[in-house]
């Protein structure tokens, strides 16, 4: 059997993935010309095109479409036994990307168990707002706040989307509750979903608050800080405040929690669960999102 260059692969797998041989170029760090050098000369050994050369770039062939679903678990088959068998004497790395909201407040304070369980392996977090590209920047798991749909990748959702206010009971008269009409006089405070007061207001009936007042922080993190600090009410995610809540650092409002469309989605590339030690922590972090109430 003869088996193609594995640089070609490589490189045709790449533009295969971007449909643009600059943004393969620019994720192999080599040029546009090099890329496209192996693109046809793997078209020259197979003997057939893999890419229609069109206007406004490119598309794949039939034969094209069947030859990267091929080499793109190929390719990760010998990425995952490459890593398995280079660090059967290091530690394993997962990388996680996530909002600062979510890795401060969710999944930080339940990492320590993980790591106790798995004593091997190190989990790396990355919080950015930003969504990042997994393939290219080498990220094995991403957790997402929206819809769920993300194409090329596998998503499960991880955490329910439930809003409730919350506040300091040091803003209340001991031994009382917090209650929707305290937020009419009180100061509002916002993390970087400003719409999510207006939609609690008019879901639970609020007429007389000014829904764009307040503060407003740029992660939902420093907005719950600001709440527990006594600074006003915050609209917060129920998932990211339990420990506060627990601990009465925090109070509900007495009310239903608002559930919205969105979620905290787990987000991977199809592939990653090959490997063992990714399929424990895709494990562990599901089951924590299981146990969140």
């Amino acid at each position: 059997m003869r088996l193609p260059p594995l640089i070609a692969v490589r490189f045709f797998e790449a533009t295969a993935r971007h449909a643009s041989v600059r943004r393969a170029a620019q994720e192999l760090h080599v040029t546009p010309g090099a890329v496209s050098q192996q693109v046809r000369k793997l078209e020259d050994f197979l003997g057939c095109a893999l890419f229609e050369r069109q206007p406004r770039g490119l598309a794949l062939t039939a034969a094209g479409r069947d030859y990267q679903v091929a080499c793109a678990e190929g390719l990760a088959m010998i990425g995952h036994a490459t890593s398995r068998i280079a660090s059967a004497n290091r530690r394993q790395v997962v990388l996680v990307s996530c909002t600062p909201g979510f890795a401060v407040q969710w999944l930080v304070p339940r990492l320590q168990g993980f790591l106790q369980q798995h004593p091997d392996m190190d989990v790396h977090v990355g919080s950015t707002n930003r969504t990042v590209d997994l393939a290219a920047e080498g990220v094995h798991f991403a957790v997402r706040h929206g819809q769920g749909a993300y194409p090329g990748l596998q998503s499960e959702v991880l955490v329910a989307d439930d809003l409730v206010p919350v506040c300091s009971p040091r803003l209340l008269a001991p031994r009382r509750t917090a209650r929707v009409a305290d937020i009419t006089s009180a100061r509002l405070l916002h993390d970087e979903h400003r719409g999510d007061w207006r939609l609690w207001c008019q879901a639970h009936g609020v007429a007389d608050v000014d829904c764009e007042g307040g503060v407003v922080f740029a992660h939902s993190n420093a907005a719950i800080e600001a709440a527990v600090a006594g600074r006003g009410f915050a609209l917060v995610r129920h998932a990211l405040v339990q420990q506060e809540l627990q601990a009465r650092e925090l109070v509900s409002v007495h009310c239903k929690p608002l559930a919205t469309p969105l979620a905290y989605h787990l987000v991977y590339r199809p592939e990653a669960l090959i490997d063992p030690g990714l399929r424990r922590f895709h494990a562990w972090i599901v089951a924590q999102g299981s146990n969140t109430g």
